[in-house]
């Protein structure tokens, strides 16, 4: 097995690999990784029946693992063969830098665990008490639900509401969001749900399909409208939706517990992935990145 750079990338028998298991997530799908990742790679064997795609940059000219943005975790797809232990070995010898999630906890090293929500298909869902009250409220202002073919019309929503909420949305990642879903939409794996107040859009959700799940990637509502259930109301039309096409529901990636508690509102239920970091940079390299996150800190 070697890694092979991008631009060596056989992305036809790649992405065929990540088809070919119902289970593994759009995030590695080669168009989704060329719209988020600055730069991408992937450890493979000649036949491309197992593997992994990595991103990277480079920061002061230091080779760096790192999760893209809209990037939720990596994951090992195919035959499981490998001695996972000595990928580590690999890994830091390939980027002497690293902060990468991975799906699975395969490189027998110490990881942090994260958690996202998803929806089996068929699992029970409960949605709880404070859900069931935004949505009465929404039911209440009468939105309405409208499958829409322009993604210009939610994004200039979420470019105008979340910039404020998030630290994490700005030009850059706007950019990236944008890019992002025109190959998706060009692929025809993207919906776009706009939620209308009478004749006005108040927001909407933009959704992937891909092998087995409904992806929520990203979303944003007025104020007004969220604080009437718009957004209870959104999501959980989607979520019947994708029950109703025999597909899983995933919500996303967020680490922020009121994220959380909103989706499993909903019923949605804890999944585990895995953080892992490793620094073998120069010495002068780690003195910078030390300085940078005291500085984020203040």
């Amino acid at each position: 097995m070697r890694f092979i750079q991008r631009e060596h990338i056989d992305c036809e028998k790649w992405d065929a690999l990540v088809k070919s298991d119902a289970s593994v997530s759009v995030f590695s799908l080669s168009a989704y990784l060329d719209a988020v990742a600055e730069n991408w790679c992937v450890f493979t064997d000649e036949n491309y029946s197992k593997g992994i795609a990595l991103p990277f940059t480079f920061r002061l000219g230091v080779k760096t693992c790192y999760t893209a943005v809209f990037l939720r975790y990596v994951e090992w797809i195919g035959e499981q063969t490998v001695q996972f232990d000595k990928l580590i070995s690999l890994l830091q010898a390939e980027f002497p830098g690293g902060q990468i999630c991975i799906k699975q906890a395969i490189l027998g090293y110490p990881s942090e665990e994260f958690v996202f929500q998803r929806i089996p298909v068929l699992a029970e869902r409960t949605i709880n008490s404070q859900a069931k009250r935004m949505l009465s409220k929404a039911e209440k202002k009468h939105f309405q639900l409208e499958e829409v073919d322009s993604i210009q019309e939610i994004q200039a929503i979420i470019s105008e509401e979340l910039p404020q909420k998030i630290a994490s949305i700005n030009d850059v990642s706007l950019s990236a969001l944008e890019k992002l879903t025109s190959h998706l939409k060009n692929e025809n794996r993207l919906r776009i749900l706009a939620i209308r107040d009478q004749t006005i859009t108040v927001g909407g959700l933009y959704l992937v399909e891909f092998n087995d799940t409904v992806l929520y990637l990203k979303g944003a509502f007025t104020k007004e409208a969220k604080d009437a259930g718009a957004m209870y109301f959104a999501m959980n039309e989607a979520i019947k939706q994708a029950k109703v096409a025999g597909k899983n529901f995933d919500f996303g990636g967020s680490r922020v517990e009121g994220v959380r508690r909103f989706n499993v509102n909903l019923g949605g239920h804890d999944q585990v992935y895995f953080s892992y970091e490793w620094n073998n940079a120069p010495f002068w390299f780690k003195l910078l990145k030390k300085a940078r996150q005291a500085w984020k800190r203040k």
